[in-house]
């Protein structure tokens, strides 16, 4: 099969007659010599229309068997009267298809494969531990056991120092991935190559290789604290976006799995420690950037997620550096009104606007707004959303501030039609922005994978654009990329390729622009997305290059020379990572002693465990709750019981319990519903999903959503995986 002349190549079935409920998988053996993905295509008799369903492929010219899971598929119903295959997308690439099975379990042999290996931290010295992580997915149907790891070379004076036996490789379970981590030591800087071989079911033996440089030790005095931040002079006013997420160990568990070359040179942080703020301030200011916009979550009085905010006013050096509300209102409908609006406008002059710190254009405190359109959703359209701003200003102004610099997210991000920035002007605007620049300027055969080489190429474009509608002022965004897959699985957008050099002519164009037109004011798409894949932030990827690209084109070098960059070990501070959760297999949970590893996922506050069982008030109409599971195989659990009481809600309202097949996400076709009963007594809610078609292969994730309601209490005193009735 060939894909060619913009023609994508697809094989077709014969007419069929498979349900749907017995045959979840269709597991394509193929070998393709170019090109990221694969589609699967289908009718179904219960839906109209072609449905699609996309994979990652490998394209080394070998066959593998790829398992495409349809359990989070909703059209994947009734009986399956077609299916066709598109091998590759890749205009000029080839394929050749041996089979295409559909079946109930996965197919093929173990297929094994490293996915990266590196030195997982972000700045690796002499004389101190080096972990060196080594990805490895196994791509085929069956488990991957009896792995062993041979390190063939390695630069001299390098060793292993792990503890007899970390030749071993744990089984990788069928259509995984799993990091396997050794301890290296080094006395002297050195720089080389690490190569290694992989033997057991499912390896080839192929050698494969690691670049590593270790850096000297930079001798530096141990500090008491972060040192005294160094801010440096530019005649360009260069902030950034910043996401609070990261305040529980459970959020990076997400990422580590998929992406650790991402973890920050903070280590898995937590963001609720003024001192890890404190560094935040210090790399920043001593890098260029002068203010952050910070991701602020409200709905209706209710807030999450300001934890950071709340360690901001406490760090230390905290005058260094400026900081502005970006309300991310993507609420459920009914959230804005203009009570709810004086009351957060109170907030805010109450509380933010009030300190030296907060930010200011033209000296009235900035608020940047997600959403525009769900004002205007709430308030009935018109000029809903200008009512809103106009009385928060009219509040800022009878506070004794000159009002206040409204900023819009601009949507379509990659829009600069000129009927789209007038809209916000009439909404009552000052100036727009986006949060992310992330497209490919027409240039992609793949809209859903591409080169950041196309981002790189196409940002002065966008900027240029806006700018000649002449309409509004706006922040041009300098992107610090895309790739969600820790988030979306392979449901999500990767634009791979992003280096510091890429970055670096992202800040060149941007400084041209700006000195072209004038506008000095710009800002750094989000800094530590890191689920989003959009981050900037000192990291083991990209070390401070990201941060030097910033400083090197907009700041003024000092005669003494650039502040060093390095991370608090080097200044005997630190680590600042949280707990790391003990890999366990429970599959039972009593709250008197804790969460037992179930955390929040939204819509949930305040959240604790005691005596009474996991408490917790619904902030949304929306809350949930989750859970990470070991790759627990379905079949051996046949219903899950959760006894919970619930005050303060109505009747008519159901409980919700989803789960994860593998790496899928999350999806309505996998849940069970339960009408709670909201009488303030304990009750049993037993939800049964050994009868369920869509709970199969091994669960990795549990999410419980308690209610449709918010303002209730839910005190949840346990939950149960059981193999059968009572047991």
């Amino acid at each position: 099969v060939v894909s060619q002349d913009g023609q994508i190549g697809r094989i077709s079935s014969p007419l069929l007659a498979l349900p749907a409920r017995e045959n979840v998988f269709v597991a394509v053996e193929m070998a393709a010599d170019a090109g990221d993905d694969a589609t699967v295509y289908w009718a179904s008799s219960a839906t109209s229309g072609l449905h699609a369903k996309r994979f990652r492929i490998k394209a080394d010219g070998k066959f593998h068997t790829y398992n495409v899971d349809m359990t989070g598929a909703k059209e994947w119903a009734g009986d399956i009267v077609l299916l066709k295959v598109a091998p590759v997308v890749k205009k000029g690439a080839a394929a050749r298809v041996r089979g295409v099975t559909v079946s109930d379990e996965p197919q093929g042999a173990a297929d094994v494969s490293v996915v990266q290996a590196r030195l997982s931290d972000a700045i690796n010295r002499a004389g101190r531990p080096l972990p060196f992580l080594i990805q490895i997915a196994n791509l085929g149907g069956q488990d991957a056991a009896n792995l062993t790891l041979a390190v063939k070379r390695m630069p001299r004076g390098l060793r292993v120092v792990s503890a007899p036996g970390w030749e071993k490789v744990e089984e990788i379970p069928a259509s995984a991935t799993a990091t396997h981590t050794l301890l290296l030591s080094a006395e002297q800087a050195l720089e080389g190559d690490v190569v290694f071989t992989l033997s057991g079911d499912g390896a080839t033996g192929q050698e494969a290789v690691a670049r590593v440089a270790v850096l000297p030790d930079l001798k530096r005095p141990k500090a008491a604290y972060v040192p005294v931040p160094q801010p440096l002079k530019s005649d360009y006013e260069i902030g950034a976006l910043y996401y609070p997420g990261w305040q529980t160990i459970e959020k990076w568990a997400r990422i580590w799995p998929v992406a650790p070359e991402r973890k920050p040179v903070l280590g898995w942080y937590d963001e609720k420690n003024p001192e890890v703020v404190d560094w935040q301030i210090k790399w920043a200011v001593e890098n260029g950037l002068s203010y952050f916009l910070v991701d602020w979550y409200w709905h209706k009085g209710s807030q999450h997620n300001d934890h950071w905010i709340k360690a901001f006013q406490r760090a230390r050096y905290k005058s260094y550096l400026k900081w502005a509300v970006m309300w991310a209102n993507h609420n459920a409908a009914g959230s804005h009104s203009e009570e709810d609006q004086r009351k957060a406008a109170r907030f805010w002059i109450e509380n933010y606007f009030n300190t030296p710190e907060y930010y200011r254009i033209d000296d009235k405190p900035v608020v940047m707004i997600w959403s525009a359109q769900n004002m205007n959703r709430d308030m009935g359209g018109g000029d809903g959303c200008k009512r809103l701003l106009d009385l928060s200003r009219k509040m800022a102004v009878e506070a004794g501030f000159k009002g206040i610099t409204f900023i819009a997210m601009k949507w379509p991000e990659a829009s600069f039609e000129p009927v789209v920035v007038q809209s916000y002007k009439d909404m009552g605007f000052d100036m727009t922005s986006i949060y992310h620049y992330m497209h490919h300027g027409g240039k992609a055969e793949n809209p859903r994978r591409f080169s950041f080489d196309h981002v790189a190429d196409s940002n002065y474009d966008h900027w240029k654009g806006l700018h000649q509608t002449g309409i509004l002022p706006f922040l041009p965004n300098l992107s610090t990329g895309w790739d969600d897959r820790p988030w979306h699985g392979d449901r999500g957008i990767e634009i791979y390729g992003r280096t510091v050099e890429h970055f670096r002519r992202i800040c060149r164009d941007a400084k041209r622009f700006a000195d072209e037109t004038g506008v000095k004011r710009l800002t750094l798409a989000p800094l530590n997305e890191w689920g989003e894949g959009s981050y900037a932030e000192p990291n083991a990827e990209f070390g401070f290059g990201m941060y030097e690209a910033v400083r090197e084109t907009f700041c003024e070098r000092p005669a003494a020379g650039w502040p060093q960059n390095y991370a608090p070990q080097d200044v005997g501070l630190g680590p600042y990572d949280l707990p790391m959760p003990a890999k366990d297999d429970a599959r039972e949970w009593s709250f008197a002693g804790g969460p037992q590893g179930w955390s929040p996922l939204m819509g949930v506050s305040p959240f604790s465990a005691g005596a009474a069982g996991l408490c917790f008030t619904s902030t949304t109409r929306d809350p949930a709750i989750e859970r990470r599971l070991e790759r627990v195989p379905a079949r051996q659990v046949a219903r899950i019981v959760v006894r919970m009481k619930v005050t303060g809600a109505v009747a008519d309202d159901v409980c919700q319990l989803y789960w994860h097949v593998g790496g899928s996400p999350a999806s309505e076709e996998a849940a069970i519903r339960q009408k709670i009963v909201p009488d303030g007594a304990f009750h049993d809610y037993v939800f049964e999903v050994g009868g369920h078609w869509r709970w199969r292969g091994r669960i990795t994730k549990l999410r419980f959503d308690p209610l449709n309601q918010q303002g209730a209490t839910v005190t949840i005193e346990s939950i149960r995986l059981l193999r059968q009735a009572g047991h």
